[in-house]
């Protein structure tokens, strides 16, 4: 039916030089095929298409380098506006707090002002008349023993007899 035809044989070293020449073959092509593909490269980096490109580029860059600035720009003024804003208030605060301040200080010197006023006005017994501020304290004795029952009722003094002093003459709490 069918035939099969016999492999040939060939001998090690026929086999070794073929294959020898094989890759020889194969390796020269490889470079050949990567150096007309560099060839082609720099051909069509410095072609009118690599030029076009090229150009585009710059163009997209000078484009984008203007709007970033313009970007800057209203950045800066933003931040300027702000610092402005954020100047003023601060410097209205130090203001009020330069007024409240004044305030503070005027409100303390009048209270001290009044104070001395006072002290200035209450009575010192002095060296020249101690005999008739003695005299006068003999003279008027004044006695702080009270009690207070429990009907509100004030009665002054240390040895006060409860039973002999008339209803109406007693002296009563006030209540606020």
């Amino acid at each position: 039916m069918f035939r099969i035809a016999p492999k040939k044989f060939i001998p090690a070293d026929e086999k070794a030089e073929v294959k020898r020449l094989y890759d020889n073959y194969f390796h020269q092509m490889k470079s050949l095929r990567h150096y007309f593909f560099e060839q082609s490269l720099e051909q069509a980096e410095s072609g009118e298409v690599a030029q076009m490109k090229h150009r585009l580029e710059e163009e997209e860059h000078i484009r984008l380098m203007e709007e970033n600035r313009l970007e800057n720009e209203k950045t800066a003024k933003l931040r300027e506006e702000k610092l402005k804003i954020q100047a003023e208030k601060t410097r209205e605060n130090i203001l009020a707090s330069l007024i409240n301040k004044e305030e503070e200080t005027r409100q303390y010197e009048i209270q001290i002002e009044a104070f001395l006023e006072k002290q200035k006005a209450t009575p010192f017994i002095q060296a020249e008349n101690i005999e008739k501020a003695i005299e006068e304290a003999l003279a008027n004795p004044v006695d702080f023993n009270f009690a207070i029952d429990l009907d509100g009722y004030v009665y002054r003094g240390r040895e006060t007899a409860i039973e002999k002093i008339p209803e109406e003459e007693r002296e009563r709490l006030r209540s606020n």
